[in-house]
């Protein structure tokens, strides 16, 4: 907990008595039932196969309609007078803003890239501002501002998303969307002269840009504001100081399941372009040799089964990160003969591979363990040379190797220490920290310990646990478990505010590795995807009755918390098991499955293939299952929960936390407090101005540790 000393010299009764009456209006605010705006209920019927659902809340879909719009207008005036009582009563963001790095000086870098001559960085220039593109020379001096995301737009919000420096820093290709959006549009700099082009490109996701002669290779997509698409890309040239309306077509499909990747060398010398089919599992590869007396791509692989990311070129000899029988691998060829292909990284038992980067003649790779991170040394003949084991609880990440200092970098983090930047000795295995961040708690006093949770079918669930000091086993400490269990995607350990703010007042932490993560290779993945998701949800509701039977902790004491992903499996938890949790905070989540597949992002193949597709019976009850929207029962008193999501939110649309929010208020003994918070001008990422990110902070974490220790 967090105690304030008061020096009072003398006693007055008056104030005395006016606390007393402030702690309880106090508690009266918290202990009353809220009143929500009214959700209306207009029955909708939509047949599935030979089963009909029941939607009485999918007029909120409609999120452009001034009934929606005033709704949500609404719900935040309620949602955010009990957040902001929350945050004074706690004196929060004093107590939030030392648990940040300290020393940052609202400059927070959160992109660079380094060029031949130019360094580049993404950075906030003050308290209450959006991110800005900056440039310097060499080293030395300071950086300079070079684009201002208030010359693009003073309407939207402008989130720079990468940068992107020509060959010999003539020019810069930077990336940003509006308000957080998926849809980007890149524009260009020449850097000596600072002159800014006037072409704006559209309708571009992913852009991949690859400079080549006075332009460069990206990929576009073809955008539809009345019927939403990400189908069909193209691979187009855009000449400088051109509009788009002139880009070169090089390659288009006429599949809407296929997809596009460009990759080329920083030197010009190789481009390749890979095809991708992932419905069907095929891939086709195609590459261009500038040098050459030929100017068009060439076929290179032509529907075979491996999916390769092209990482290196070097002397004809491509160097790729494949998969072979389900682990990642860097492997090489030779481009002339591409079937002579040589493995050169190694595989560890019970471990992923997380990252690598080159030296001149060796690669360094990453691997994460149940307990820590393996740092391998290989030569380009895939002879290990040496290996590195990292504390244990700590992740690498940014794997970097500086070829003016001809040294190797990493950095180091857990979810209590700030990333910490290392430096490797390649020749002796060995690495040395490189300094630390000064943040305003004692990280020397948190301690992790390893549990495993039995799951319903006999399977054994790894929960990180994360405290300080020491670890009651009475059940009186307010515990919060996290998970994402989806795609197959790594959890590794890093640093959270958020999460030192919650331990620091007397809670605990628990990361659990439900199914359906790729932290335990792809068996694991597999087992918690599609006809099997469900797994992952009752993996994550057993974690809570192994704390709960352990004496770690009770169930008023227990909050969740997941984003996106983990908002399904989180929320689908406390749908499953609300006796279980006491509070819950759910992140741009997914709550209505059944819809996802008609989002512009849904019927993309990973996510049809990792939750199944309504057009297949089994496929649909098993989504119908577990679907938290679905199957909120109107008789149960959900724990307290707070839905965060954005307005301008196109990969999980915003409708579906207005759904979820609307039918679990309107729960006949819906109790405790059910908060809805929609953050105007954002996206799938959430805020963008620092200031904006501590308030988030504040926002969840107060509202579940108070949750969690009122009493109710």
């Amino acid at each position: 907990m967090i105690y304030f000393k008061f020096v009072v010299q003398k006693i007055n009764m008056k104030k005395n008595i006016l606390m007393a009456f402030i702690g309880i209006s106090t508690f009266f605010t918290y202990g009353q039932k809220l009143k929500y705006p009214e959700t209306n209920k207009n029955l909708t019927v939509d047949t599935y196969h030979d089963t009909k659902v029941k939607d009485y809340y999918q007029w909120l879909e409609n999120t452009d309609s001034l009934a929606v719009k005033d709704w949500v207008k609404k719900q935040n005036k309620v949602s955010l007078k009990y957040l902001k009582k929350l945050a004074i009563r706690n004196n929060s963001r004093r107590n939030m803003e030392k648990f940040f790095w300290s020393k940052m000086d609202y400059e927070v870098k959160y992109k660079s890239k380094k060029n031949k001559n130019y360094q580049y960085s993404i950075m906030y220039p003050g308290r209450n501002s959006t991110a800005n593109i900056y440039y310097k020379k060499g080293n030395k001096g300071s950086f300079e501002e070079l684009i201002n995301s208030e010359t693009i737009s003073t309407k939207d919000q402008i989130n720079f998303t990468a940068i992107t420096p020509s060959m010999g820093d003539r020019f810069l290709a930077y990336q940003y969307n509006r308000n957080g959006k998926d849809w980007e549009e890149i524009k260009i700099v020449g850097i000596k002269k600072r002159i800014y082009f006037k072409e704006v490109l559209k309708e571009v996701l992913n852009p991949q840009i690859n400079w080549y002669g006075q332009g460069f290779f990206y990929v576009k997509n073809k955008y539809n504001p009345k019927k939403i698409s990400r189908k069909y890309p193209e691979i187009m040239y855009h000449k400088l100081n051109t509009p788009q309306s002139e880009d070169k077509l090089i390659l288009k499909t006429d599949s809407g399941e296929e997809s596009f990747q460009i990759y080329g060398t920083s030197d010009q010398s190789l481009y390749i372009i890979k095809k991708q089919n992932d419905f069907k599992n095929r891939y086709s590869y195609y590459y261009l040799k500038p040098k050459s007396e030929t100017k068009t791509f060439k076929t290179l692989f032509d529907n075979i089964k491996y999916d390769m990311r092209i990482v290196r070129f070097k002397s004809d000899t491509v160097f790729v990160k494949t998969k072979i029988k389900n682990k990642n691998y860097i492997i090489k060829f030779p481009i002339k003969e591409p079937k002579k292909w040589a493995m050169l990284t190694p595989s560890y038992r019970d471990a992923v591979f997380t990252g690598f980067t080159f030296i001149k003649d060796r690669i360094i790779s990453s691997y994460q363990t149940k307990k820590a991170s393996i740092i391998s040394v290989s030569n380009f003949e895939g002879k290990v040379l040496g290996e590195v084991m990292t504390p244990e609880g700590m992740s690498v990440s940014s794997l970097y190797y500086n070829k003016e200092l001809k040294k190797v970098f990493f950095r180091l983090s857990s979810y209590t220490v700030p990333p910490v930047t290392c430096e490797l000795d390649y020749e002796n295995f060995t690495f040395k920290y490189l300094g630390q961040k000064e943040v305003g708690f004692d990280a020397s006093k948190y301690k992790f310990i390893r549990k495993n949770a039995i799951s319903h079918d006999g399977k054994k669930i790894p929960m990180f646990i994360v405290y300080k000091d020491s670890l009651k086993k009475d059940g009186t400490t307010p515990f919060l478990l996290k998970t994402y269990g989806g795609y197959g995607t790594i959890a590794k350990p890093s640093f959270n505010p958020g999460l030192v703010y919650f331990i620091e007042r007397g809670g605990a932490f628990a990361y659990v590795h439900v199914r359906g993560g790729g932290e335990f290779g792809y068996k694991w993945w597999h087992d918690g995807k599609n006809l099997k998701k469900k797994n992952g949800i009752l993996d994550f509701t057993k974690a809570a009755e192994f704390l709960i039977n352990e004496g770690y902790s009770s169930p008023k004491k227990i909050g969740i918390t997941g984003g996106s992903h983990g908002g399904l499996i989180t929320a689908g938890a406390m749908i499953e098991k609300p006796n279980y949790f006491g509070a819950a905070v759910f992140d741009v989540g997914v709550f209505d499955i059944l819809k996802m597949e008609n989002t512009e992002a849904g019927e993309y193949f990973v996510n049809i293939s990792e939750f199944g597709t309504v057009k297949k019976k089994d496929e649909f009850l098993n989504m119908l299952s577990y679907s938290p929207f679905h199957n909120v029962n109107p008789e149960v008193n959900y724990p307290s929960t707070l839905i965060v999501t954005g307005t301008d939110d196109s990969r999980v649309p915003p409708y579906q936390s207005y759904k979820f929010a609307g039918k679990l208020q309107n729960g006949k003994n819906q109790k405790n407090p059910i908060l809805l918070w929609v953050q105007n001008k954002a996206g799938h990422g959430g805020a963008n101005r620092y200031s904006e990110v501590i308030t988030e902070y504040i926002y969840r974490y107060n509202f579940l540790f108070d949750e969690l220790t009122k009493k109710k």
